[in-house]
């Protein structure tokens, strides 16, 4: 899991700085637990706001996190308390004053394949009807795979393991089947504009100074981004 935390962090580190350069007037962190974009890219903000979507004993922890490393939160950045599987997304952003008709960059990190498959289609949802035509949101998620075919998939099995023994509190319950993920978006009312298999996420962002592989990830993991569909 390694080299996929550290693709995974660049690959979004990336998305995030884009949309700051480019002076995106949004971005939401769908489940942002201890990410540190907000204060880290500080710097690079000029006017962007960005909405830090968690379960409050998350939040309190982290704030308090911040306080002690002694780093100022940005009057950017504004935290709103959300249970993904209970509580309205579109009405716990808009009270926060998310604005609808403003682009935005959704970052979904590391969150989907914990969540219901209800609460995956109630935010992708939310994204193609609630949200700027040119907003984006990009993701990680797992491809389904069966107990058959599971060697196929380098670490997949290790990984699966590991989780049962020491993580059995926190269940992979959502993923799509191999090759199905555009018209799962299709479906959800979004167009797929990026996607990067586990072989593309090596090449991608895991190549050293001679172009050489730093190490392999775990084989299930994808990468996505989508826009809304048929919108103007």
């Amino acid at each position: 899991m390694n080299e996929y935390m550290i693709a995974r962090t660049a690959y979004f580190d990336r998305l995030f700085v884009d949309a700051l350069n480019n002076k995106t007037p949004q971005i939401v962190l769908l489940g942002a637990g201890y990410d540190s974009r907000a204060y880290r890219f500080a710097k690079s903000n000029h006017g962007t706001r960005i909405f830090e979507l968690d379960i409050a004993p998350t939040q309190d922890r982290k704030k308090k996190c911040i306080k002690k490393a002694r780093i100022a939160i940005p009057k950017h950045v504004t935290f709103v308390p959300i249970n993904f599987n209970e509580e309205s997304l579109k009405g716990v952003l808009e009270k926060a004053g998310y604005k609808n008709h403003q682009k935005t960059l959704f970052i979904w990190e590391g969150v989907s394949y914990y969540l219901e498959v209800e609460s995956v289609d109630t935010t992708l949802e939310f994204v193609s009807h609630a949200s700027h035509h040119e907003s984006t949101i990009a993701f990680d998620y797992t491809i389904s795979i069966s107990e058959e075919n599971i060697n196929d998939y380098y670490g997949v099995k290790e990984f699966s393991q590991k989780m049962k023994e020491h993580h059995a509190n926190e269940a992979l319950m959502f993923s799509i089947d191999e090759g199905e993920t555009e018209s799962f978006l299709e479906q959800r009312g979004l167009k797929m504009i990026d996607h990067l298999d586990n072989k593309e996420i090596e090449k991608t962002l895991l190549l050293n100074e001679n172009g050489s592989l730093i190490g392999q990830i775990t084989g299930a993991f994808r990468f996505a981004m989508a826009s809304p569909n048929n919108k103007s």
